[in-house]
Order: structure tokens, then sequence, then C-alpha cells
């Protein structure tokens, strides 16, 4: 393995102390596949306060990241590293994903037994350039199986958020499942109840587009999570009802790109569990209970947006006021138009590109800020400053509607029109008062 100097200075300084320094995990399993990994986790039973010091004493900038687990951070000229000491872990709560005891050991092999997968859990020691397994890591490696270092049942239960791990390395190496831990995904599926949907809402990102890491194409990540009933669990019970999610869906869901990926996945369990034509208040309802507060608990961002998209979605599918929603259409960025032309149907997509002609034939603004009048185009002449803001709107929804021209003179005679109408009402509102 290719191994920077300043490394092998911290592993001849541990040396020194009577220790043995490894590399654990991700970068060990990928230079055997011959994959490039940025990410270095090293480890070894000498305690952090003492490896602190001697980085601190050397020329490393050494930080706790974590006292009760025994985590630092170790940086020299860029190299950035992450140290664990050697440890064993209790969970006394089932699924909770935090240990819930930690004791420090000397030995490699009771480490070795807190580790989540095989293919994680090969340590590499740095000065004699020897890989130690301890299971069946290089074995599974070589045969691309992902396989639980204990009993699946015992790993999974003891950290729920590792049955979507599983699912993501799966994915991210393009790896079979072994099959006790392929079961064992399914009957321990519940234990994602138990953890915080922060957690499980950054490895759905990193899940759905886990096949791109290193281009090993597949559709695993969304088939493991559809075969095995997952979904009901990550999002909200509800989802119980949903229609299914086919083989179609899943490979077609796999030619978005990787931008497209996250909202495309709330977009199409969006579409599955609605099933029909939605009105604006229910849609919001079910976005905010699927992927809200009471389900995902994701940004507000990502939820307006998804909603969006299926409002756009539903009103051209449907032909709900086509034009507003063509317009709607245009004013997304690639990515989100891209999500919208997956679910679209044949007739739909070419009855939005004759309302994109229309559009352009008629020059339809994409916004009120694209009329060719402004507000002080409107104080010039004589419009009341406090109609200023409907009488824009109006006239906007009036040139999508092709009853005003889109021009400036046009406008401001139906501006002047509207404001009439304006005023006549508030004087025959003062009136009624007065009576």
């Amino acid at each position: 393995m290719e191994i920077r100097e300043e490394l092998k200075e911290l592993a001849n300084l541990i040396k020194k102390s009577g220790h043995t320094l490894y590399i654990v995990g991700g970068f060990v399993r990928d230079s055997i596949l011959g994959l490039k990994t940025d990410d270095i986790d090293i480890s070894s039973s000498m305690p952090h306060k003492q490896v602190e010091k001697v980085c601190k004493d050397n020329g490393f900038t050494a930080k706790t990241i974590n006292k009760n687990l025994g985590t630092l951070q170790i940086i020299k000229n860029g190299l950035k590293l992450e140290y664990t000491q050697f440890r064993k872990e209790s969970y006394s709560t089932p699924a909770c994903h935090t240990p819930d005891h930690i004791e420090f050991v000397d030995d490699i092999q009771t480490d070795h037994k807190r580790r989540d997968l095989t293919i994680n859990a090969l340590y590499y020691d740095i000065l004699s350039d020897k890989v130690i397994d301890l299971g069946y890591g290089m074995s599974d490696i070589k045969q691309g199986i992902i396989r639980t270092v204990n009993i699946p049942s015992v790993t999974l239960r003891d950290d729920g958020l590792r049955i979507l791990r599983v699912i993501r390395f799966a994915s991210t190496l393009n790896f079979k499942l072994e099959s006790k831990t392929a079961k064992s995904l399914y009957k321990n599926k519940v234990n994602l109840n138990f953890i915080s949907k922060e957690r499980i809402q950054k490895e759905i990102s990193q899940i759905v587009i886990a096949d791109q890491k290193y281009n090993r194409a597949n559709t695993l990540g969304l088939s493991l999570i559809c075969k095995y009933g997952m979904l009901p669990y990550i999002f909200n019970s509800r989802l119980k009802s949903m229609k299914k999610i086919t083989r179609k869906d899943i490979k077609d869901f796999y030619t978005l790109s990787s931008d497209s990926r996250l909202i495309g996945l709330y977009f199409l369990i969006l579409k599955k569990y609605l099933k029909v034509y939605t009105r604006d208040q229910h849609l919001m309802f079910s976005c905010n209970m699927l992927f809200g507060l009471d389900g995902m608990k994701e940004s507000k961002t990502n939820i307006a947006i998804t909603e969006k998209l299926y409002r756009i979605y539903q009103n051209l599918t449907y032909e709900m006021d086509p034009i507003t929603a063509t317009i709607n259409y245009l004013t997304l960025s690639n990515a989100e138009r891209e999500i919208i032309d997956l679910h679209l149907h044949k007739k739909h997509k070419v009855a939005l590109s004759d309302n994109i002609s229309a559009i352009k034939r008629n020059n339809l603004p994409l916004s009120v800020h694209e009329l060719p009048i402004k507000a002080n185009d409107l104080i010039d002449a004589g419009i009341d400053n406090k109609y200023i803001g409907k009488i824009l709107s109006s006239l906007y929804n009036q040139v999508l509607s092709m009853t005003v021209k889109n021009s400036k003179e046009d406008l401001i005679t139906r501006a002047k029109e509207i404001n009439e109408t304006f005023l006549s009402l508030s004087k025959e509102n003062k009136e009624d008062t007065s009576k």
C-alpha cells in the first residue's frame, strides 16, 4: 500500500511507546480493490491521551473528537487521520446506534469483534507491511460479499443504522449479500425505528448515489430497501399502503444524475403514495408527513422543492392550467426538470414541448419580473400606489391566459382599467360603511 511518510513517522513514534499502529477499515479495503480513497482511519492499543501528547510533541496537530470513544483527529502537512483506541462496546438498549458502555482494551481481537462488516475489519500493520485478517475479510473482498463480523442478528440488533450501512456498502462496491446477513436485514428492519431520522437521512442521501462513488453501476441501494420493505420504517408507517415500487421504477430511477437522486426518491415515494390528483393542501400535508417532522425530518428547502415539482408534474399530467405549469417547469434547474421528465408519459411530453413553443412564440414571461413594465412605470401612469402589487400580479396572470398582449403599451392600458375598478370598489365600500 502507498503510505505517506508522515503516517510512517507516527507509526514509529507509537512503536517506541510499545504499541503497533494499524490502518483499519475503508482505506485497507479500497486499497486491496485498487480504489482511491482519502479517508484513513488508524487504531492501536495506545491510550488516545498518550497519542495526543506524542503527536503534539512531534509536530502533529491532534484534537479530541470524542473522548468517550477514544477518537482523535490528527493532521500533518495536509494528511488527515482519525485515530481510535482499541475498545469493546456493549449495548443495553437495542438498536440505539451509540454504545452505552465503552471499555478500552489492549488486544486487536476484541477490537475486531465490535466492527460491522468483514470487509471493513482488516488491519494493516504499517511498519511490517502486512494485512491482519481476523475473519473473512480478504476472502469476502475477493468474492464480492457483504458479511457481518458477528452473527448478523447481533450486529444489526446493537446498531440499527448498520442495516442501511450494509445496503450502502453493497451498492458502493456492487457486492452481493451473504445469505444470513440478507435474511437478518429483513428480520431486523424494525430496528430502524430506534435510530434518529437525522442519521437515517444522512445514510439515505449516500445510498441513492452510492453506485456512482466508484462508477460501479447497479440498482442495489433502492432495490434492497424495497425488497425488504424498509420504506415505512425509514419515512412513515403510512407508506405500508402505498403502491409498489416496481423494477422498472427502480431501473428508471437510476438513470437520474447524482444531483437529482435524493429529490427524485422523494418524488417517486410521493407519487406511489398519493396515486391520484391531489389538491394543494393535501399535497402539502403529505409532503410534511412523509419528509417533515413526522417522517424523514428533511430540510424545509428539500420538502418545498419536492412539493413544487410534484405540483408541476400533476398539472402537466392532468392538464390543470398547463401553460402556468409549463412556465413553472421552465424556471426549474436541469436536475429538477430531469425528475419531472422521467415520470411524464410520452403524450404529456409532447404537450409540454408544444406549450414551451407557444410560450416562446407569444413572448410569455416566466415571472412578474419579466413583464415589460415595472412598478415605476405604473406610478408614472397614475396608478394608485397601494394597488401596484395586486395589479402587477393580475397583469401577469392575464398575460399567461393571453387575454392581454405582453407589451408595455397594452399592459399600462389594462393596468389603468384595473386601477379604476379598484378605486370604484373602494368608493362603494366607503359609502356602504358610512350608511
